[in-house]
């Protein structure tokens, strides 16, 4: 079968969380009073009797001569989970697939004379990722068989999404518009808040969907977003500003970006005070500098920019002290595959939690990283060998695995994976900058070309590629 499932026939009252299917696994059983190949009675499992707690998430078909089965019963929360009603209507007029799919688990079921439980993925469903299942075969008082289900929705996209936003390290709001009878907005209703915003905010609610972000939100007026939100809902235009809060004696600060969004706004506030610290760091300690946009938007880390001066400088120094150099270049492998399955925000998540795994891993002031472009980014290494820009590549590796962020998409495994290309300043191999870079762009992509998840390393005469030892479990 091309959907996944898991078949649990036996000790199913130890094998299963769900007390509802507990329940009726046990009712099941002791209707059918112990006899193997017995079946239970139909008219002792009536919807409107024993299983009437039940009955919402029902479904019942009845074996039809020609071997299909014909759709008797739906309980109206499993019409609305499934957008469906499978009520007379044959099996096989279902889609060919999830037809087949459940005709089997119905035969099985009939010819063992057993209820079975049925995990199994969404094949079709918009809304639902898992399904779990009791199948539940009984006999007519006629003798024609039937088959009782009970279905549940495991994981819903509606939860995922809502457990991806809360680990976000974005606050993310979305607000809509109230208006009074003349239609003039007065007020915001927050539609969604993740715990980033919520601390943020210094909110103490468990939830703030459903409140007026004025009354739930104790800094909303000290964080200076009632102007650019009207402004955003007026326009119909994004906003994009920095935002400058007092913490104590320093400052925090934030990317904001606002965009609307049906009749409101959505709000995403992006910690950047470590960069700014950092930005305003290398501003103060070159003049040169300050004239250059060094930072990221995105991600925070150094820009394309700030890559190709600071490359320069420390090419010119290791010519001039005669010490070591290496760059390490990576990339996230499968990266459009993620983008297109997760969306462009989670998207933006994963760059900026892959930067940030690379700015914890490096531990001397010397050294910098930058993001290259797009899901590229570039690690400038003084005063160090291959051997060592190795050894720091491994500790990424680690601390990306250690981090664990997920990537379905990955046919290596079910974590994000990055391709690595590493290389040594040769001043006979190099005569640019550019060059330099180029042998460590070509250890990348004999990596990447060789199945990704693996290391490129640049030696003088040729490129050796190592593997992950780690498990992507």
């Amino acid at each position: 079968m091309a959907i996944w499932h898991k078949q649990v026939w036996s000790s199913i009252d130890s094998a299963v969380d769900n007390p509802d299917v507990l329940a009726l696994h046990r009712l099941w059983s002791r209707l059918q009073g112990g006899r193997p190949g017995q079946l239970p009675s139909l008219s002792a499992l009536a919807m409107e009797g024993p299983l009437a707690p039940f009955a919402s998430r029902m479904t019942a078909y009845e074996a039809l001569p020609d071997g299909d089965y014909m759709g008797r019963y739906c309980g109206e929360q499993f019409r609305h989970d499934a957008r469906g009603d499978p009520t007379g209507q044959r099996l096989s007029q279902q889609e060919p697939e999830i037809a087949a799919f459940q005709r089997e688990h119905f035969n099985q079921a009939a010819q063992r004379a057993q209820a079975v439980y049925v995990l199994h993925a969404s094949h079709t469903n918009p809304w639902v990722l898992t399904w779990e299942r009791l199948v539940m075969p009984v006999r007519a008082d006629d003798g024609r068989l039937w088959v009782l289900v009970f279905n549940d929705p495991l994981e819903s996209r509606a939860r995922l999404l809502e457990t991806v936003l809360d680990s976000a390290s974005d606050a993310i709001l979305t607000l809509r518009s109230l208006r009074d009878p003349l239609g003039v907005q007065h007020r915001w209703l927050i539609t969604v808040a993740n715990r980033a915003f919520a601390r943020l905010g210094g909110c103490t609610l468990p939830n703030l969907r459903g409140h007026l972000v004025d009354e739930s939100v104790p800094l909303w007026e000290q964080l200076g977003l009632e102007a650019d939100c009207r402004a955003v809902v007026q326009t119909r235009q994004p906003c994009r500003r920095e935002l400058e809060q007092r913490r104590g004696e320093g400052s925090q600060w934030y990317s904001v970006h606002i965009d609307p969004l049906l009749d409101g706004c959505v709000l995403r506030l992006t910690d950047i005070t470590a960069s700014k610290d950092k930005e305003h760091a290398l501003l103060a300690d070159n003049a040169e500098l300050r004239q250059l946009a060094w930072q990221d938007g995105l991600t925070g880390l150094l820009n394309r920019r700030a890559l190709d001066v600071i490359l320069e400088r420390e090419v010119a120094r290791a010519l001039r002290l005669s010490e070591p150099l290496a760059v390490v270049m990576c990339d996230i492998d499968h990266f459009k595959a993620f983008n297109d399955f997760y969306g462009h925000l989670i998207g933006d998540d994963c760059l900026r939690e892959v930067g940030q795994v690379l700015g914890g891993v490096i531990q001397r002031a010397t050294d910098m990283v930058a993001r290259y472009g797009g899901e590229e980014f570039t690690l400038v290494l003084p005063n160090t060998r291959l051997t060592g820009g190795l050894d720091l590549v491994q500790r990424i590796q680690q601390a990306l695995h250690d981090r664990g962020l997920p990537d379905a998409t990955s046919p290596n495994g079910k974590l994000l994976t990055l391709s690595f290309g590493v290389a040594e300043f040769d001043p006979r191999r190099d005569p640019t900058a550019h060059a330099f870079m180029q042998r460590a762009d070509s250890a990348l992509y004999r990596a990447k070309h060789q199945g990704r998840n693996r290391v490129g390393l640049a030696h003088a005469q040729d490129i050796e590629v190592l593997e992950s030892t780690l498990t992507l479990a």
